[in-house]
């Protein structure tokens, strides 16, 4: 799941540390709101009503299941859409609109059982041939869909009676289930056809049907009355607002105006980390986003193994931390500490300037850094967004790598553009990019951005472009073996090639904090999905409730 990370701009180390002084000097000294609390006290019995205020920072780019993979907009698929199967708050799997499934035919036939009743958004009902045309929607060779990787491994997908459905795999592959979990497959509405068309009003089964949608402003979600699950939602309402600077939705948010805060400047995050009336409602989680610097294997510099290296060695990871301590920790591989198949004894790639121009000189390009004579001739263009982090380590990246002789051209794009544009084949020489955790597997991070499989001319979650065959073979025969421990040997193989090869420059692993209002109940971070708010409810009758 590409990711998009946030906080307020400054720049180098000198300014790092200046800025994160002055921002934990502002946090002690400026006293927050308090929260407002709910109605009825301790009572845990869900109320029925009201809306759920939400805000983002960045925006939308769609709302299509088998093409959305950006963070902002997974937690609004998953409340439109539902899956065969889901996680449980421990990451297990749990039915949903499969009442049962099974595992046939040594691990090659997957069978399941759909719920008979379950309604779409409009009216119909979900039968065996949505799951089948659902899924041959987001394969279809016109559907550019940067998930169909995850696939390689199903065959076909056989409709067995009105709510049975079997899908035959060439290959035991381990990852499947999670594959079935992930928003891309989930089922849509007729009204979707055969393929992915910009003109198709996203339409699913899930709790909360769309009801208004203005691009780069805001979106309104409304209760499914439909829905299959008795008793949910608990919701009237979700809206939405985006293009929303994280200090004004704290401000929002103190207000009572917004519910939930999940974008926050360091300031911010140290003020709530260090309030005792905001801590028990605050959470964070365990790193699951890797973000680096991804380098276009298919255009120079960035086709010369040697240049790619050099770069992995020239960034001080510690510059980029210190952007906001507390949320960002040092990366040196593909794979974040939260998610099963990181190894703690990788090296992995690290900081070293000597080594870093023994690369450019092994690459042809040597540098003097004494009198700034050499390196790469042309000027390298870079591509940013214009929302939050990625803008400040632009400036970074430009300062650390011309200490070894690569020229950034700094370019910023608003964020749907930038990922057009990132992801579109022999477009963008490098950029800023991220990886939030979709299932809890090292093969969602090594295959989605260094498979070759993952390539496509445009929405390209393989946005290096890179190609290593003995990469590939390692994530098919990860995929195919059964033995965790032969397994995660596998990944950690593949890991080491990612790090060698550097496709990307690892620069930081981040991990979110969430702050809510006193009144929102139901609510807990979820080991795998992001601010899922399908069981929240409010207890609040009166915005202008007395604080504490």
């Amino acid at each position: 799941m590409m990711d998009s990370i946030l906080t307020s701009k400054v720049l180098p180390r000198a300014l790092v540390l200046a800025a994160s002084a002055l921002l934990l000097f502002g946090a002690c000294r400026s006293r927050l709101a308090a929260p407002f609390p709910p109605d009825h006290g301790d009572n845990s019995v869900p109320l029925p009503g009201g809306t759920l205020s939400l805000a983002s920072a960045t925006d939308l780019r769609s709302l299509d299941p088998a093409l959305a993979a950006d963070a902002v907009a997974q937690p609004i698929l998953l409340l439109l859409f539902d899956g065969l199967v889901d996680y449980d708050l421990q990451g297990a799997f749990i039915p949903s609109l499969a009442s049962r499934w099974e595992l046939a035919d040594q691990g090659l036939t997957y069978r399941f059982w759909l719920r008979p009743g379950v309604r779409f958004h409009d009216g119909s009902e979900l039968t065996a041939h949505d799951i089948a045309r659902s899924i041959q929607r987001m394969l279809h060779p016109a559907t550019p869909s940067p998930f169909k990787g995850f696939y390689a491994s199903l065959q076909d997908v056989v409709v067995e009676g009105l709510y049975l459905v079997a899908m035959h795999l060439r290959e035991p592959d381990t990852t499947f289930l999670h594959v079935l979990a992930q928003p891309a497959a989930r089922p849509v509405c007729p009204d979707a056809l055969d393929r992915s068309r910009d003109t198709w009003v996203p339409c699913g089964t899930g709790p909360f049907r769309l009801q208004h949608w203005e691009r780069g402003v805001a979106l309104r979600l409304v209760r499914h009355d439909a829905y299959f699950r008795p008793g949910l939602p608990h919701l009237d309402a979700i809206s939405y607002r985006f293009n929303f600077h994280p200090v004004t939705q704290r401000l929002a948010f103190e207000a009572g105006e917004l519910d939930l805060l999940h974008d926050l400047t360091q300031a911010d995050l140290t003020r709530f980390r260090s309030d005792p009336r905001w801590i028990p409602l605050g959470a964070a989680e365990v790193a699951h986003t890797v973000v680096g610097e991804s380098l276009n294997t298919e255009l120079p510099p960035f086709d010369s193994v040697e240049v790619r290296r050099a770069v992995a060695a020239a960034i001080d990871r510690e510059q980029y931390r210190l952007l906001k301590p507390g949320q960002l920790v040092a990366a040196n591989q593909p794979v974040p500490p939260g998610v099963p198949g990181h190894e703690p004894n990788l090296v992995g790639q690290t900081y070293n300037l000597d080594a870093a121009l023994e690369h450019m000189k092994r690459a042809g390009y040597p540098y003097d850094p004494s009198s700034q004579q050499g390196g790469y001739p042309h000027p390298i263009p870079y591509l940013s967004s214009h929302e939050g982090l990625s803008e400040t380590t632009a400036q970074l990246l430009q300062q650390q790598l011309a200490k070894i002789g690569l020229r950034l051209q700094l370019k910023v794009a608003s964020w749907p553009a930038f990922l057009a544009a990132t992801h579109r084949r022999r477009t963008v020489a490098a950029s800023p990019q991220g990886w939030s955790l979709d299932f809890p597997d090292a093969s969602d991070f090594l295959g989605p951005l260094f498979g070759s499989a993952a390539i496509q001319d445009d929405d390209s979650t393989n946005t290096s472009f890179f190609r290593h065959t003995g990469l590939d073979d390692l994530l098919v025969r990860a995929r195919r073996e059964l033995d965790a421990t032969r397994r995660r040997a596998l990944f950690a193989e593949a890991s080491a090639i990612v790090c060698d090869e550097a496709p990307w420059a690892f620069t930081y692993y981040y991990r979110s904090y969430e702050v809510r209002q006193g009144y929102v109940r139901g609510y807990v971070p979820h080991p795998i999905w992001t601010s899922h708010v399908a069981e929240a409810w409010i207890d609040r009758s009166d915005r202008r409730l007395p604080r504490r």
